[in-house]
């Protein structure tokens, strides 16, 4: 198992939360789409929590955004409970393929202006693809 964290400042993503630019690079449509269904302090707050995810995901995976990876090529949404959940593609995909990582799972806590999350990278059962869940009852967080 790999664990990767990062605690974000909620102010310092305001900045790329407002900035349609900025959203465009960071965010993949489906997590841009869920953030316009929030109030902008709630949206700020949970596109911060997406950035900070994106974050450690990249540091599970043992690489730099702009390493091999893109913004874009890790998206984390929610399942049908509220749990976030990432999504594989393109770079992220084929670097977590190489490390024989299946499946990466994160944790995001929001609390007093900060977002902290954690992932952790897993190898699956074989066959499995990163971003898939063979056991979508079983969560990290």
């Amino acid at each position: 198992m790999r664990l990767g964290v990062d605690l974000v400042e909620i102010a310092r993503i305001s900045r790329i939360a407002a900035h349609p630019g900025g959203r465009r690079l960071v965010f993949t449509a489906a997590e841009l789409a869920h953030a316009d269904t929030l109030g902008q302090r709630r949206a700020t707050e949970y596109l911060a929590g997406r950035f900070g995810a994106k974050e450690a995901v990249a540091k599970v995976l043992g690489r730099g955004l702009g390493q091999g990876l893109v913004w874009r090529d890790i998206e984390v949404v929610a399942d049908r409970y509220g749990a976030p959940t990432v999504t594989l593609r393109g770079g992220a995909r084929a670097v977590a393929t190489a490390a024989g990582i299946d499946r990466v799972e994160v944790s995001l806590s929001h609390q007093g202006g900060l977002v902290v999350c954690v992932a952790a990278a897993l190898p699956g059962a074989a066959g499995a693809s990163a971003g898939d869940d063979p056991d979508p009852g079983w969560r990290c967080g």
